[in-house]
C-alpha cells in the first residue's frame, strides 16, 4: 500500500521512517512539516494528486503540540483541505490525535465514547480537526496519544534534559497525570493497524493508546532523570528536580483506557519505562556529542 507520512520530520515520523520501510510490506511517501504548510488547497491538491496514496498517516498536529512552533488554526484549516481532497479519492486517513481532547477533569482514564471537552489550549484545536475529518472522511481512524515522548526533539521530553544540562531547577508534580507513549511505540501501533487494513480491518473508528502505566509527571520526570543521571552531561541532576508547592490543589487528568484498541487490532501496552533509557540515550547521541569531546 502507498503511505503518505505527514510530518515525516518530526519525532513521530523519524519513528515510522524507522519501523515501517524495513518490514518491506508498505511503501512510503514523505511529507515534512514545511512541505505540508500549504497557503491554499489547490497546492494541498497537487501534493495529493501526484502522491495517489492509499492511506494517510497524519503526524502535523500531534507533533507540534509540545513543540516551538505551537498549533494555529491554520493546522486546522489544512486538515479540512486534506479531508476533502481524501474523500474524493479511495484513501483512508490515520489521525493522530491526542488526549488533550479532554478537559482532564475525570478521575477515571478516558474512554473512546467520553465527550471530548476541552475548552482552552491546542486540545480545543485538536477537537475541532477530529470533527472535520469525521464529517468529510467515511474511512477515518482517530488515535488519541497520551504523552509522546522521545529523545529528538522538540517536545517536552526535550525540553526537559535540556532544562537539567543547563543546571536549571525543574519543578513538576504528579497532580498532572497520563499515559506516556515513546514515539518507537506509537509507529508500532500505527504500523499494526496498516497491516491489518490492507488485508480488510475495519477502517473507521476513535482509539486511544498510551503506554502500559498511567502516571503523574513527577514521577516520569523522576525516572528520566535516574537514566540520565548515569551520564557525564547529567551527573549532577539529582537534585534538580523539585515537587511543585503550588500546584497542591491541582488535579487534572488525562489517562486513557485502552481496551478498544487491543480487542479491535490485538494491540497489546508496553511498559513506558521500558522506553526512557532509549529516549535518555538517544538524546545524548544527538544533542550532547559535542560536550564530551
Amino acid at each position: 500500500m502507498r503511505i503518505l507520512l505527514l510530518g515525516s520530520d518530526t519525532p513521530v515520523g523519524y519513528s515510522l521512517r524507522a519501523f515501517i520501510p524495513p518490514l518491506k510490506r508498505h511503501e512510503l511517501l514523505l511529507l515534512t512539516l514545511d512541505d505540508t504548510r500549504w497557503r491554499r488547497e489547490r497546492q494541498a491538491k497537487k501534493v495529493f494528486k501526484k502522491a495517489a496514496p492509499d492511506i494517510v498517516i497524519d503526524a502535523r498536529m500531534a507533533s507540534q503540540m509540545s513543540s516551538y512552533n505551537p498549533l494555529g488554526h491554520p493546522d486546522v484549516e489544512r486538515t479540512e483541505w486534506l479531508g476533502h481532497l481524501t474523500a474524493k479519492s479511495d484513501a483512508r486517513y490515520i489521525f493522530l490525535s491526542s488526549s488533550q481532547v479532554f478537559s482532564g477533569a475525570m478521575t477515571r482514564p478516558y474512554k473512546e465514547t467520553d465527550k471530548i471537552d476541552a475548552e482552552t489550549g491546542v486540545g480545543v484545536l485538536m477537537a475541532q480537526a477530529e470533527r472535520l475529518l469525521q464529517e468529510l472522511v467515511e474511512p477515518t481512524i482517530i488515535v488519541r496519544l497520551g504523552w509522546l515522548f522521545s529523545g529528538r526533539g522538540p517536545g517536552r521530553f526535550k525540553q526537559l534534559l535540556d532544562r537539567l544540562r543547563e543546571g536549571r531547577v525543574v519543578h513538576a508534580t504528579d497532580t498532572i497525570r497520563d499515559c506516556p507513549v515513546h514515539t518507537a511505540e506509537v509507529a508500532r501501533v500505527i504500523a499494526g493497524i496498516v497491516d491489518q487494513l490492507s488485508v480488510g480491518a475495519p477502517d473507521r473508528g476513535i482509539y486511544h493508546y498510551g503506554s502500559a502505566g498511567d502516571t503523574g509527571w513527577f514521577s516520569f520526570c523522576e525516572a528520566a532523570v535516574a537514566h540520565a543521571s548515569q551520564h557525564e552531561p547529567f551527573n549532577e541532576v539529582t537534585n534538580l528536580l523539585r515537587e511543585d508547592p503550588d500546584s497542591r490543589d491541582l488535579q487534572v487528568n488525562h489517562s486513557l483506557d485502552c481496551e478498544a484498541i487491543r480487542h479491535q487490532y490485538g494491540i497489546q501496552r508496553r511498559p513506558w519505562r521500558d522506553f526512557v533509557e532509549r529516549a535518555v540515550n538517544r538524546y545524548i547521541d544527538l544533542y550532547c556529542k559535542e560536550e564530551s569531546k
